[in-house]
């Protein structure tokens, strides 16, 4: 469901249904990938990491995350996640529109709290571990909030947005720090990173030049290079076949397609280019890949 839900660097699709806008997703990395890209959507993230550890980038930084660790990633940032050497690792992440909680009639608990929230005149911590003073309150609760949804028992969904409100009530409580602070600079750096990966999405199926993506941001090919692999951690080149190669896994799972027509798709008509770039992130060709992957079910 998770590569499904996360395909695109800014998710349109709806998290949950319209009724209760709200998910879980179970990640186990690297059964499918090693790496997710760069992506953004209007939904907030609370991911609890069960075992293993692995690399997370969130608003253009990076953090080292390990089992028992959860990671608070607010709507609209930009993030993605990285295999650690060889590391199996297993985290679930609790995936909600915001819009549950903030009511259309002014209240309290709107104007004091969310709204200012989503204005971002709060500072939080990323990544909250087990030494916090408080840990255990909020594990306790996004443990819940995972579980009710695994069960979806009777009246769930007033046990899911009760306890969403009680884990914001311990976040504003112990890790929420009301700061106005000016971060000009970093906001234009984070708008022409999401041009960047919008314009990606939308022509990864064809050819795409250095040329084309620096004048989407109007940079010169040399700075938007550097630019690129200061805030990526990667090469333009790198992150496109990344991107491609997670939409290619997804059509072998799904799909009947041909090899060469999956290729195509991604817009690699070069087989052996593609069979190349395959085999160097998942260390077996799309065949033994499809393969392997059908075994298992």
């Amino acid at each position: 469901m998770q590569q499904e839900e996360l395909q695109s660097l800014k998710e349109t699709g709806q998290k949950g249904d319209f009724l209760l806008p709200y998910m879980v997703a179970r990640t186990v990395m690297p059964d499918f990938y090693t790496t997710y890209p760069m992506h953004w959507h209007e939904e907030m993230e609370i991911v609890y990491v069960e075992s293993g550890e692995f690399e997370e980038f969130i608003d253009l930084e990076k953090y080292h995350v390990k089992a028992g660790d959860i990671i608070i990633i607010n709507p609209c940032l930009l993030h993605s996640f990285k295999q650690k050497d060889d590391e199996r690792s297993i985290f679930k992440t609790v995936i909600f529109n915001m819009s549950m909680l903030t009511s259309n009639n002014t209240d309290a608990c709107s104007i004091k709290y969310l709204m200012p929230f989503l204005e971002g005149m709060y500072i939080n911590p990323v990544v909250i571990s087990p030494d916090h003073p408080h840990y255990e309150e909020l594990r306790s609760t996004v443990k819940m909030l995972i579980d009710e949804y695994d069960k979806k028992s009777g009246f769930y969904e007033l046990k899911i947005k009760s306890g969403l409100f009680e884990m914001f009530h311990i976040l504003f409580s112990f890790f929420f720090k009301r700061e106005i602070h000016d971060q000009t600079i970093k906001d234009n750096t984070t708008r022409n990173i999401k041009t960047i990966l919008d314009y990606i999405e939308a022509n990864y199926m064809r050819t795409i030049t250095i040329d084309d993506l620096a004048e989407c941001v109007d940079l010169s090919k040399h700075y938007f290079m550097r630019f690129f692999k200061k805030y990526m951690g990667t090469t333009c080149i790198e992150y496109i076949n990344d991107y491609r190669l997670n939409i290619a896994t997804n059509l072998l799972l799904t799909t009947g397609m041909q090899i060469t027509e999956v290729a195509s798709r991604i817009g690699i008509t070069n087989l052996s280019y593609f069979n190349r770039i395959f085999k160097k992130k998942y260390n077996m060709t799309p065949k033994e890949y499809r393969y392997n992957i059908d075994n298992r079910k």
